[in-house]
């Protein structure tokens, strides 16, 4: 892949790059790093390239990829962070919110919220496939075949996963709703 494509792909994909990142990590700060890193991982592989799919899938499972890695590193540190501290071992605050939403009034920005850590909560529960097939369509707006491709999962595979996250995730929610 010569420069002008690579640039050329990274002007396509950006956007779906940095929701994705987002969907993956939590943080938009985070996400914006993760990208960055991702293209620069990218560029130097650049070559690597062999132009039988397109630049978009090629680049999406190093992005994933490099999510992961970054997912791990935040669990390593949270595991470790409490044995660091000289008070012993606590619990790590939540973290704040990184974009609060302002909603039309208060009651309805609390209940948003609520919703977006009970959503939060509920994708955690889901086995790792389901949930990063659900990231990468329903909240980044992947194709089923972009999904797929980017997973290395035939579309099929990547459709049952989106069933099954999209099941779980109504169930658990609707739990949530009958609790509030």
């Amino acid at each position: 892949m010569d420069d002008t494509r690579f640039e050329q792909m990274v002007r396509e994909v950006h956007e779906k790059a940095l929701r994705l990142a987002h969907a993956v990590l939590g943080d938009w700060e985070e996400a914006r790093d993760a990208v960055q890193e991702a293209f620069v991982k990218a560029y130097r592989r650049k070559r690597g390239f062999r132009g039988d799919a397109a630049p978009s899938t090629w680049f999406f499972p190093i992005l994933m990829n490099h999510c992961r890695d970054r997912l791990r590193r935040r669990r390593v540190r949270a595991f470790l962070l409490p044995w660091r501290r000289s008070g012993g071992a606590s619990d790590a605050p939540e973290p704040p919110e990184d974009h609060p939403d302002p909603g039309p009034g208060p009651a309805d920005a609390v209940e948003q919220r609520a919703f977006r850590r009970a959503l939060e909560r509920a994708m955690r529960r889901l086995p790792r496939r389901q949930r990063e097939v659900f990231q990468m369509r329903a909240l980044t707006g992947l194709t089923l075949a972009e999904t797929a491709a980017t997973l290395g999962i035939s579309v099929g595979a990547a459709k049952a996963h989106l069933f099954r996250a999209t099941r779980a995730l109504q169930r658990e929610l609707a739990v949530w709703r009958d609790e509030t």
